[in-house]
């Protein structure tokens, strides 16, 4: 066990909290992060004490920044909910990493079909106030590609959603085009195009080519006939 986890179990044995949001910034951001996993996956494993945990890290997370390191590790709602209450503080939505992934771009890129994150993100906007998070929507990744650009161009299986999901994400669309209207195209359509190349039908679905005219806000013959011209 890494001693920073070490330090943390001991802190939380004699409810030494305060200790524990003191001594997070004399860590470095890998310890942070595993600081922070430790937690979650302690709250995963005890239901009782899931609320204390969570109420620990969203300490930490009120008066420290949210570690980089831990941007592509939010590959599951279920992290993303416990996070959820720590990263309306700090901007901690739209924290970019280096490749300037923020926590919606990584959850977007790994959608399980079991457990889809877009109605439960979209209720994060209707329900709550958090600028930070509507300004993760629009970040465009060193790839050009924002969070909903990231799901339509990372769908291999081009599975189709179900009905409160694909309402969710025509939801999410729209409210990243009234924060910021402008689409890296070419972005897109490159990287759709590599979708299309991993695939062993080297072709993509209806469905998948409905997402991308949603997206480009053009009508699906302008992406079939763009596809076609690089087949």
């Amino acid at each position: 066990m890494d001693t920073c986890i070490k330090q943390l179990t001991h802190q939380l044995q004699h409810h030494q909290l305060q200790a524990v949001v003191d001594d997070f910034p004399t860590l470095s951001s890998q310890q942070q992060s595993m600081q922070l996993v430790h937690l979650y996956q302690s709250a995963q494993r005890m239901d009782v004490k899931y609320s204390y945990l969570q109420n620990v890290a969203t300490r930490i997370l009120t008066e420290h920044p949210f570690p980089k390191d831990l941007i592509s590790e939010f590959k599951s709602t279920d992290l993303l909910s416990f996070f959820t209450p720590g990263l309306k503080f700090n901007n901690g939505f739209a924290l970019q990493n280096e490749q300037k992934n923020n926590v919606i771009h990584t959850l977007f890129s790994h959608c399980a079909t079991n457990k889809l994150p877009f109605n439960y993100v979209r209720s994060l906007l209707l329900f709550e106030s958090n600028e930070s998070l509507l300004l993760a929507l629009t970040q465009a990744n060193n790839a050009g590609l924002t969070p909903v650009a990231c799901y339509i161009t990372c769908n291999v299986e081009q599975a189709s959603l179900p009905k409160h999901e694909f309402s969710a994400l025509l939801a999410l669309m729209e409210a990243q085009f009234k924060q910021h209207e402008d689409i890296n195209t070419a972005a897109f359509l490159k990287a759709l195009i590599m979708l299309k190349n991993t695939l062993k039908s080297q072709s993509l679905n209806e469905y998948t080519v409905l997402l991308a005219s949603a997206y480009l806000r053009c009508k699906t013959e302008k992406i079939e006939n763009y596809l076609q011209q690089h087949a």
